[in-house]
């Protein structure tokens, strides 16, 4: 709480009100999304890679299935924010400069309400395949297929000012 007074003598105080725990950033945290057969990659003797997942944005409602074709060779993709079969959702898989990658998951409902997740990959779990095949050899990714996200959801965070 910040406790301010005026030089009329009012004395004004803010908080953050949250609906549910916050994390150290201040926004709240609701239900994990939970995300199942993701899979990504090069594929051999292409320039093409390829980027798959399933993942549900709340308990009890419909898996939005996300799909995309990046342009790559050999590399493990990225991919900028691309909309997924449910209009209200999108994501993208972006490498960091450690060799791992973030994959980030949004749903929008309707403007001015948003969540996201982010989903790190470490740079253990994009290795090297197809090894024996001395043409084929490309980047995937090793990694868990199912697993859960953390929900962030901005809109949670509010300010009240109140007079004294």
């Amino acid at each position: 709480m910040k406790v301010s007074s005026t030089t009329t003598g009012t004395i004004l105080a803010s908080f953050f009100v949250a609906a549910s725990p916050t994390d150290a950033q201040g926004y709240g945290s609701r239900p994990l999304f939970a995300v199942s057969r993701f899979s990504a990659g090069a594929t051999p003797h292409s320039s093409i890679g390829y980027i798959e997942l399933t993942w549900s944005y709340s308990p009890g409602a419909n898996a939005s299935t996300c799909r995309a074709s990046p342009a790559t060779y050999q590399v493990f993709p990225s991919v900028e924010q691309t909309p997924c079969n449910d209009p209200a959702t999108s994501f993208n898989l972006t490498m960091r400069a450690d060799g791992g990658a973030d994959l980030e998951l949004w749903y929008e409902p309707r403007s001015g309400a948003s969540a996201y997740g982010i989903h790190g990959i470490k740079a253990e779990e994009i290795v090297w395949a197809n090894q024996e095949s001395p043409t084929g050899i490309v980047q995937v990714y090793a990694g868990m297929q199912n697993f859960t996200v953390r929900a962030i959801h901005p809109e949670v965070r509010n300010t009240v000012s109140l007079g004294f």
